[in-house]
Parts: structure tokens; sequence; C-alpha cells
């Protein structure tokens, strides 16, 4: 049977990847560009209201749009009634093997060899078992790194460890990408971006190991290095300074070892990233400890679960608790607006879900008002960064494989993944 890898490569601008690939001599990546290229859209417009990774890829993933799905949040997929690609291809008899699937479960995959969700997708679980002592690392830091316990980051390296003893050819793929990962560690120093990287280029590796290992039908590679890298230190259009010029050798890298191990490629951004360097950008916050934050609002909780960025889900003993937040956060205002967005989930009644949904500057003496308390911003807030980039609705695919109709909605890609193993039967 055919081989297909979906690369899942988080909302890459190929206009950017045009420039860079022309101006820095990346064969890959030009590779990539020159393969058959469709145009998808989604009908979801705003950003933070459908317009996210953590939506679009479970449309791909399930063949339904939002409107159908009903996921609007990273942690959402429990809730989740649509089945997703490889659930359907098992019940076909076709395996796979998934890594780093955004807002992703193993779900009723019986044929899934492997899985390995992203690290913010909490309530999931890697399979085999050994494969969460990968994650460990990964998730903690993803979720603490404004407060990191080094007890916590010792626990997940000794677990890291257990993961790599007597894997010796596993190790020997780490050790071909150490001059490479030297190099970014000696250009920038372990920034937060260079990690986004790094993390992107020992995942793919471990993923080519376990492909090898388990050779499935259907895999799925996440990547999500450049979706961080464009949003968060993307210079003006016409340069390319040493930071992006690095995350873009890394994903060159990348490619040239998925093209080099022989599968079909369908390589897939969900959606795209306009470059807003040189206009007024969105300021981005993010809580310091959740936990502490929730503390102070004086309500009892069972469990904070912080995001990717500027959110989180919070967890209580009750649904009266869980109401008495919900509108104690709604209420929240800075500067007199509107501090934060906060969801609920009918089916989780003590879940809430809230987001910072302020992007202007917070003066350093700013105080959040919560009825008659008052906090003070920064004691629970850090600045992170201006957006530089921010999503657009529209996206792409690059197929090495039999081509896809010039402009489909992006759900649809589904359905010429299902269709690559019915004719492939």
């Amino acid at each position: 049977m055919k081989k297909l890898v979906l690369v899942a490569l988080n909302e890459f601008d190929p206009a950017f990847f045009q420039y860079a690939s022309r101006r820095a001599k990346l064969p890959n990546i030009a590779r990539l560009l020159n393969s058959h290229h469709s145009n998808t859209w989604t009908a979801d417009e705003v950003e933070k209201r459908g317009l996210d990774p953590w939506v679009q890829w479970v449309s791909i993933h399930t063949g339904s749009d939002s409107s159908s799905h009903k996921i609007r949040h990273l942690g959402d997929v429990p809730n989740l009634g649509n089945p997703q690609i490889w659930e359907a291809l098992s019940a076909q008899g076709i395996s796979s093997g998934i890594w780093g699937a955004m807002n992703a479960s193993r779900g009723s995959a019986d044929l899934c060899r492997f899985f390995l969700p992203d690290p913010w997708t909490f309530s999931e679980k890697a399979y085999p078992e050994e494969l969460n002592r990968l994650l460990a690392l990964p998730r903690y830091y993803a979720t603490n790194y404004l407060d990191v316990s080094p007890g916590r980051v010792l626990k997940a390296l000794a677990s890291l460890a257990v993961f790599l003893v007597c894997k010796p050819a596993l190790l020997l793929r780490l050790l071909a990408i150490t001059p490479l990962a030297l190099r970014g560690i000696l250009q920038s120093g372990l920034k937060n971006h260079l990690l986004f990287s790094l993390f992107d280029l020992v995942s793919v590796t471990i993923f080519l190991h376990y492909k090898k290992r388990f050779e499935p039908d259907f895999s799925l590679v996440f990547i999500n290095s450049i979706a961080h890298m464009q949003h968060n230190i993307w210079c003006e259009e016409g340069t390319l300074d040493p930071q992006c010029l690095y995350a873009l050798q890394v994903i060159d890298n990348v490619l040239g070892k998925l093209y080099a191990e022989g599968s079909e490629l369908l390589v897939v951004n969900a959606l795209t990233q306009r470059n807003i360097a040189n206009k007024k950008r969105a300021i981005v916050y993010r809580q310091i400890s959740p936990a502490r934050f929730v503390a102070s609002l004086g309500l009892p909780f069972r469990s904070v679960e912080q995001l990717m960025t500027n959110d989180a889900h919070i967890f209580f003993n009750s649904p009266a608790d869980a109401t008495r937040a919900r509108d104690m956060l709604a209420g929240a205002t800075i500067q007199g607006k509107k501090l934060f967005d906060v969801d609920y989930s009918e089916s989780t009644p003590e879940k809430v879900f809230y987001q910072l949904d302020y992007w202007d500057e917070v003066p350093a003496d700013a105080t959040i008002c919560l009825g008659e308390q008052s906090l003070l911003f920064y004691e629970y807030f850090e600045k992170l960064v201006e957006r530089t980039g921010e999503h657009l609705p529209r996206g792409d695919v690059y197929s090495s494989a039999s081509a896809l109709p010039d402009n489909i909605p992006n759900h649809q890609i589904y359905d010429y993944i299902m269709g690559f193993y019915a004719q492939a039967s």
C-alpha cells in the first residue's frame, strides 16, 4: 500500500518561504514550493473566534468545519463527536502514526500504532506508554515557562533519560542533528524562539524513528516553529535576520529528512499569517502562574490548565463555583476595558475557559478591577511580545502525490486523504 505523510506545517506563509528560499538557498523549501499547490479557505474570519490553529486543525482532522465540530479552544477535544482521519482509517483496516497533532486524541483508532499529543492538550496521553516519558518535558515547559520549578524540570529530564535508554538507533539519529542544534544555541542562546526550532528538529527526528519502527500506512507530523517565529520575531518584509534564517534552515533540514524517507507528502498550513511587523501591533500578555491568579479570586478550584499563550481552563468542584468564577472574570476590567474573554462548556459545567482579551500597552501601576477587589496587573501577568504576524483565513496545500482541486475549504483535505487510500486499495 502507498504511504502518505501529512506534514502539518502550521501557519507558514508561502510568500515568505519563496523569498527566503531564493535569498538563503534553501533547497528543500524550494522543492516544496515547486510541488503541486492548492489554495484553501475557511469561513472563520476572526482570530480568537475560530480563526485559530486549534480550531482549523480539528476541521482538517475531521472533515467538518467549525460550525459542525464545535471545538473552540485547545483542550476541548474530549467533547469532539466527529471521527478523526486516523479513526476513520483504522475502521477500514489502515494503520497510522500521529505525532504532535494539535487538539487531537487517539480516540477509537486501534490501528494507530503511535500517538503523541501536542504539549497543550492536557486531557490526552501518548501511546504507547513509553512516549509519555518523552512528552513530560515539553508538556511541562510549554505551559509553565514563566514559572518554572527546578524540581519539576529535573523530574521531566529524568523521565526523558529513561525514554532514551536502550534506544541506540534513536541516539544516533539525534547525534546527527547536534551540529545544527549547537549552531543555533551559539548564535542566539536558549531563547524561546530557538527552543521552538530545536523542539521541531528533535521532534521530527524522533517521529521518523517511530515511523521506521512501526511502518504505518498514514502518518501525521505537526511542526509549529514557523508559526511561532512569524508571530513573534518576523522582520519587516524584504529582510531576513539571523534568527528567522535559522528557523527556516531547521525547516529546510526537516523537510529534507521527510522527502528522503520516501513517502508521498501532503504539506498543509491550515491557515496562514500576514506580516504586520511595520504596523501597529497587538501586545501579548501571559499569566505568570494561572493557579496563583485563580487563587486570588477567592474561590475554591480543583485545577488550572494553562494553554498555549494567554488562555487557560479552570476546573471547579461544582457548577455553582464555576458560574461564580465565570461571572467574576467576565466582569473584570483594566483601564476601563474588558479584560477577559470567558466561555464555558455545557457538557462540562464545572469548567471555565478564559483568555486575556486586552492587546494594548498596560501601564506599570495598572490594576485589574474585579468587583470590589483590585489586583496589580503585573503581579500576575507578564508582557511577552508585540505580535509581528496575524492570522488570515486562507491556507495552502502542497502535494507530491496526485493533485487536489485548485481551491477547496480546508476541511475537505480529509476527503482527499480518505480518497488516497480508497484508490490505493
